[in-house]
């Protein structure tokens, strides 16, 4: 068992490598991650192109979000990494420009129990520079 254990992460760990040889260049790593919080509820953050961008407004709000714009902010068609707990949305800043980032929701209760009839909404810029 120990040794199909190591096999399995053996393997694991060189699919993840990819492969060294010609033919399609891998798609470019981005430079860094830019996180979008409560906090910059009616601001500007500033990211370049290549970068994340991290939708992460918390657990409190049942937060739904509209889709980027598609041109300067997009999601990635083959994502395969999970979110964390907080976090809406990753986003890929494709290209320089302007994108708003829009999000509303109520109260995130248990079942059952009373919620406020509360509705948050949040609005951010986002400006990618090259």
């Amino acid at each position: 068992m120990k040794a199909r254990l190591l096999a399995v992460a053996f393997a694991t760990i060189v699919a993840a490598c990819g492969s060294v040889g010609g033919g399609v260049d891998p798609s470019p790593t981005p430079v860094s991650s830019v996180t979008v919080t409560k906090t910059d509820n009616q601001r500007t953050v500033t990211a370049h192109v290549g970068d994340h961008i991290q939708i992460a407004l918390g657990e409190d709000i049942n937060w739904q979000l509209e889709p980027p714009d598609g041109v300067v902010l997009v999601q990635e068609p083959n994502r395969s990494y999970l979110l964390v707990r907080g976090t809406q949305a990753i986003w890929l800043a494709r290209s320089a420009g302007r994108s708003t980032v829009k999000a509303s929701g109520g109260m995130n209760c248990p079942s059952g129990s009373l919620c406020p009839m509360l509705l948050a909404v949040f609005t951010s810029t986002v400006e990618v520079v090259p």
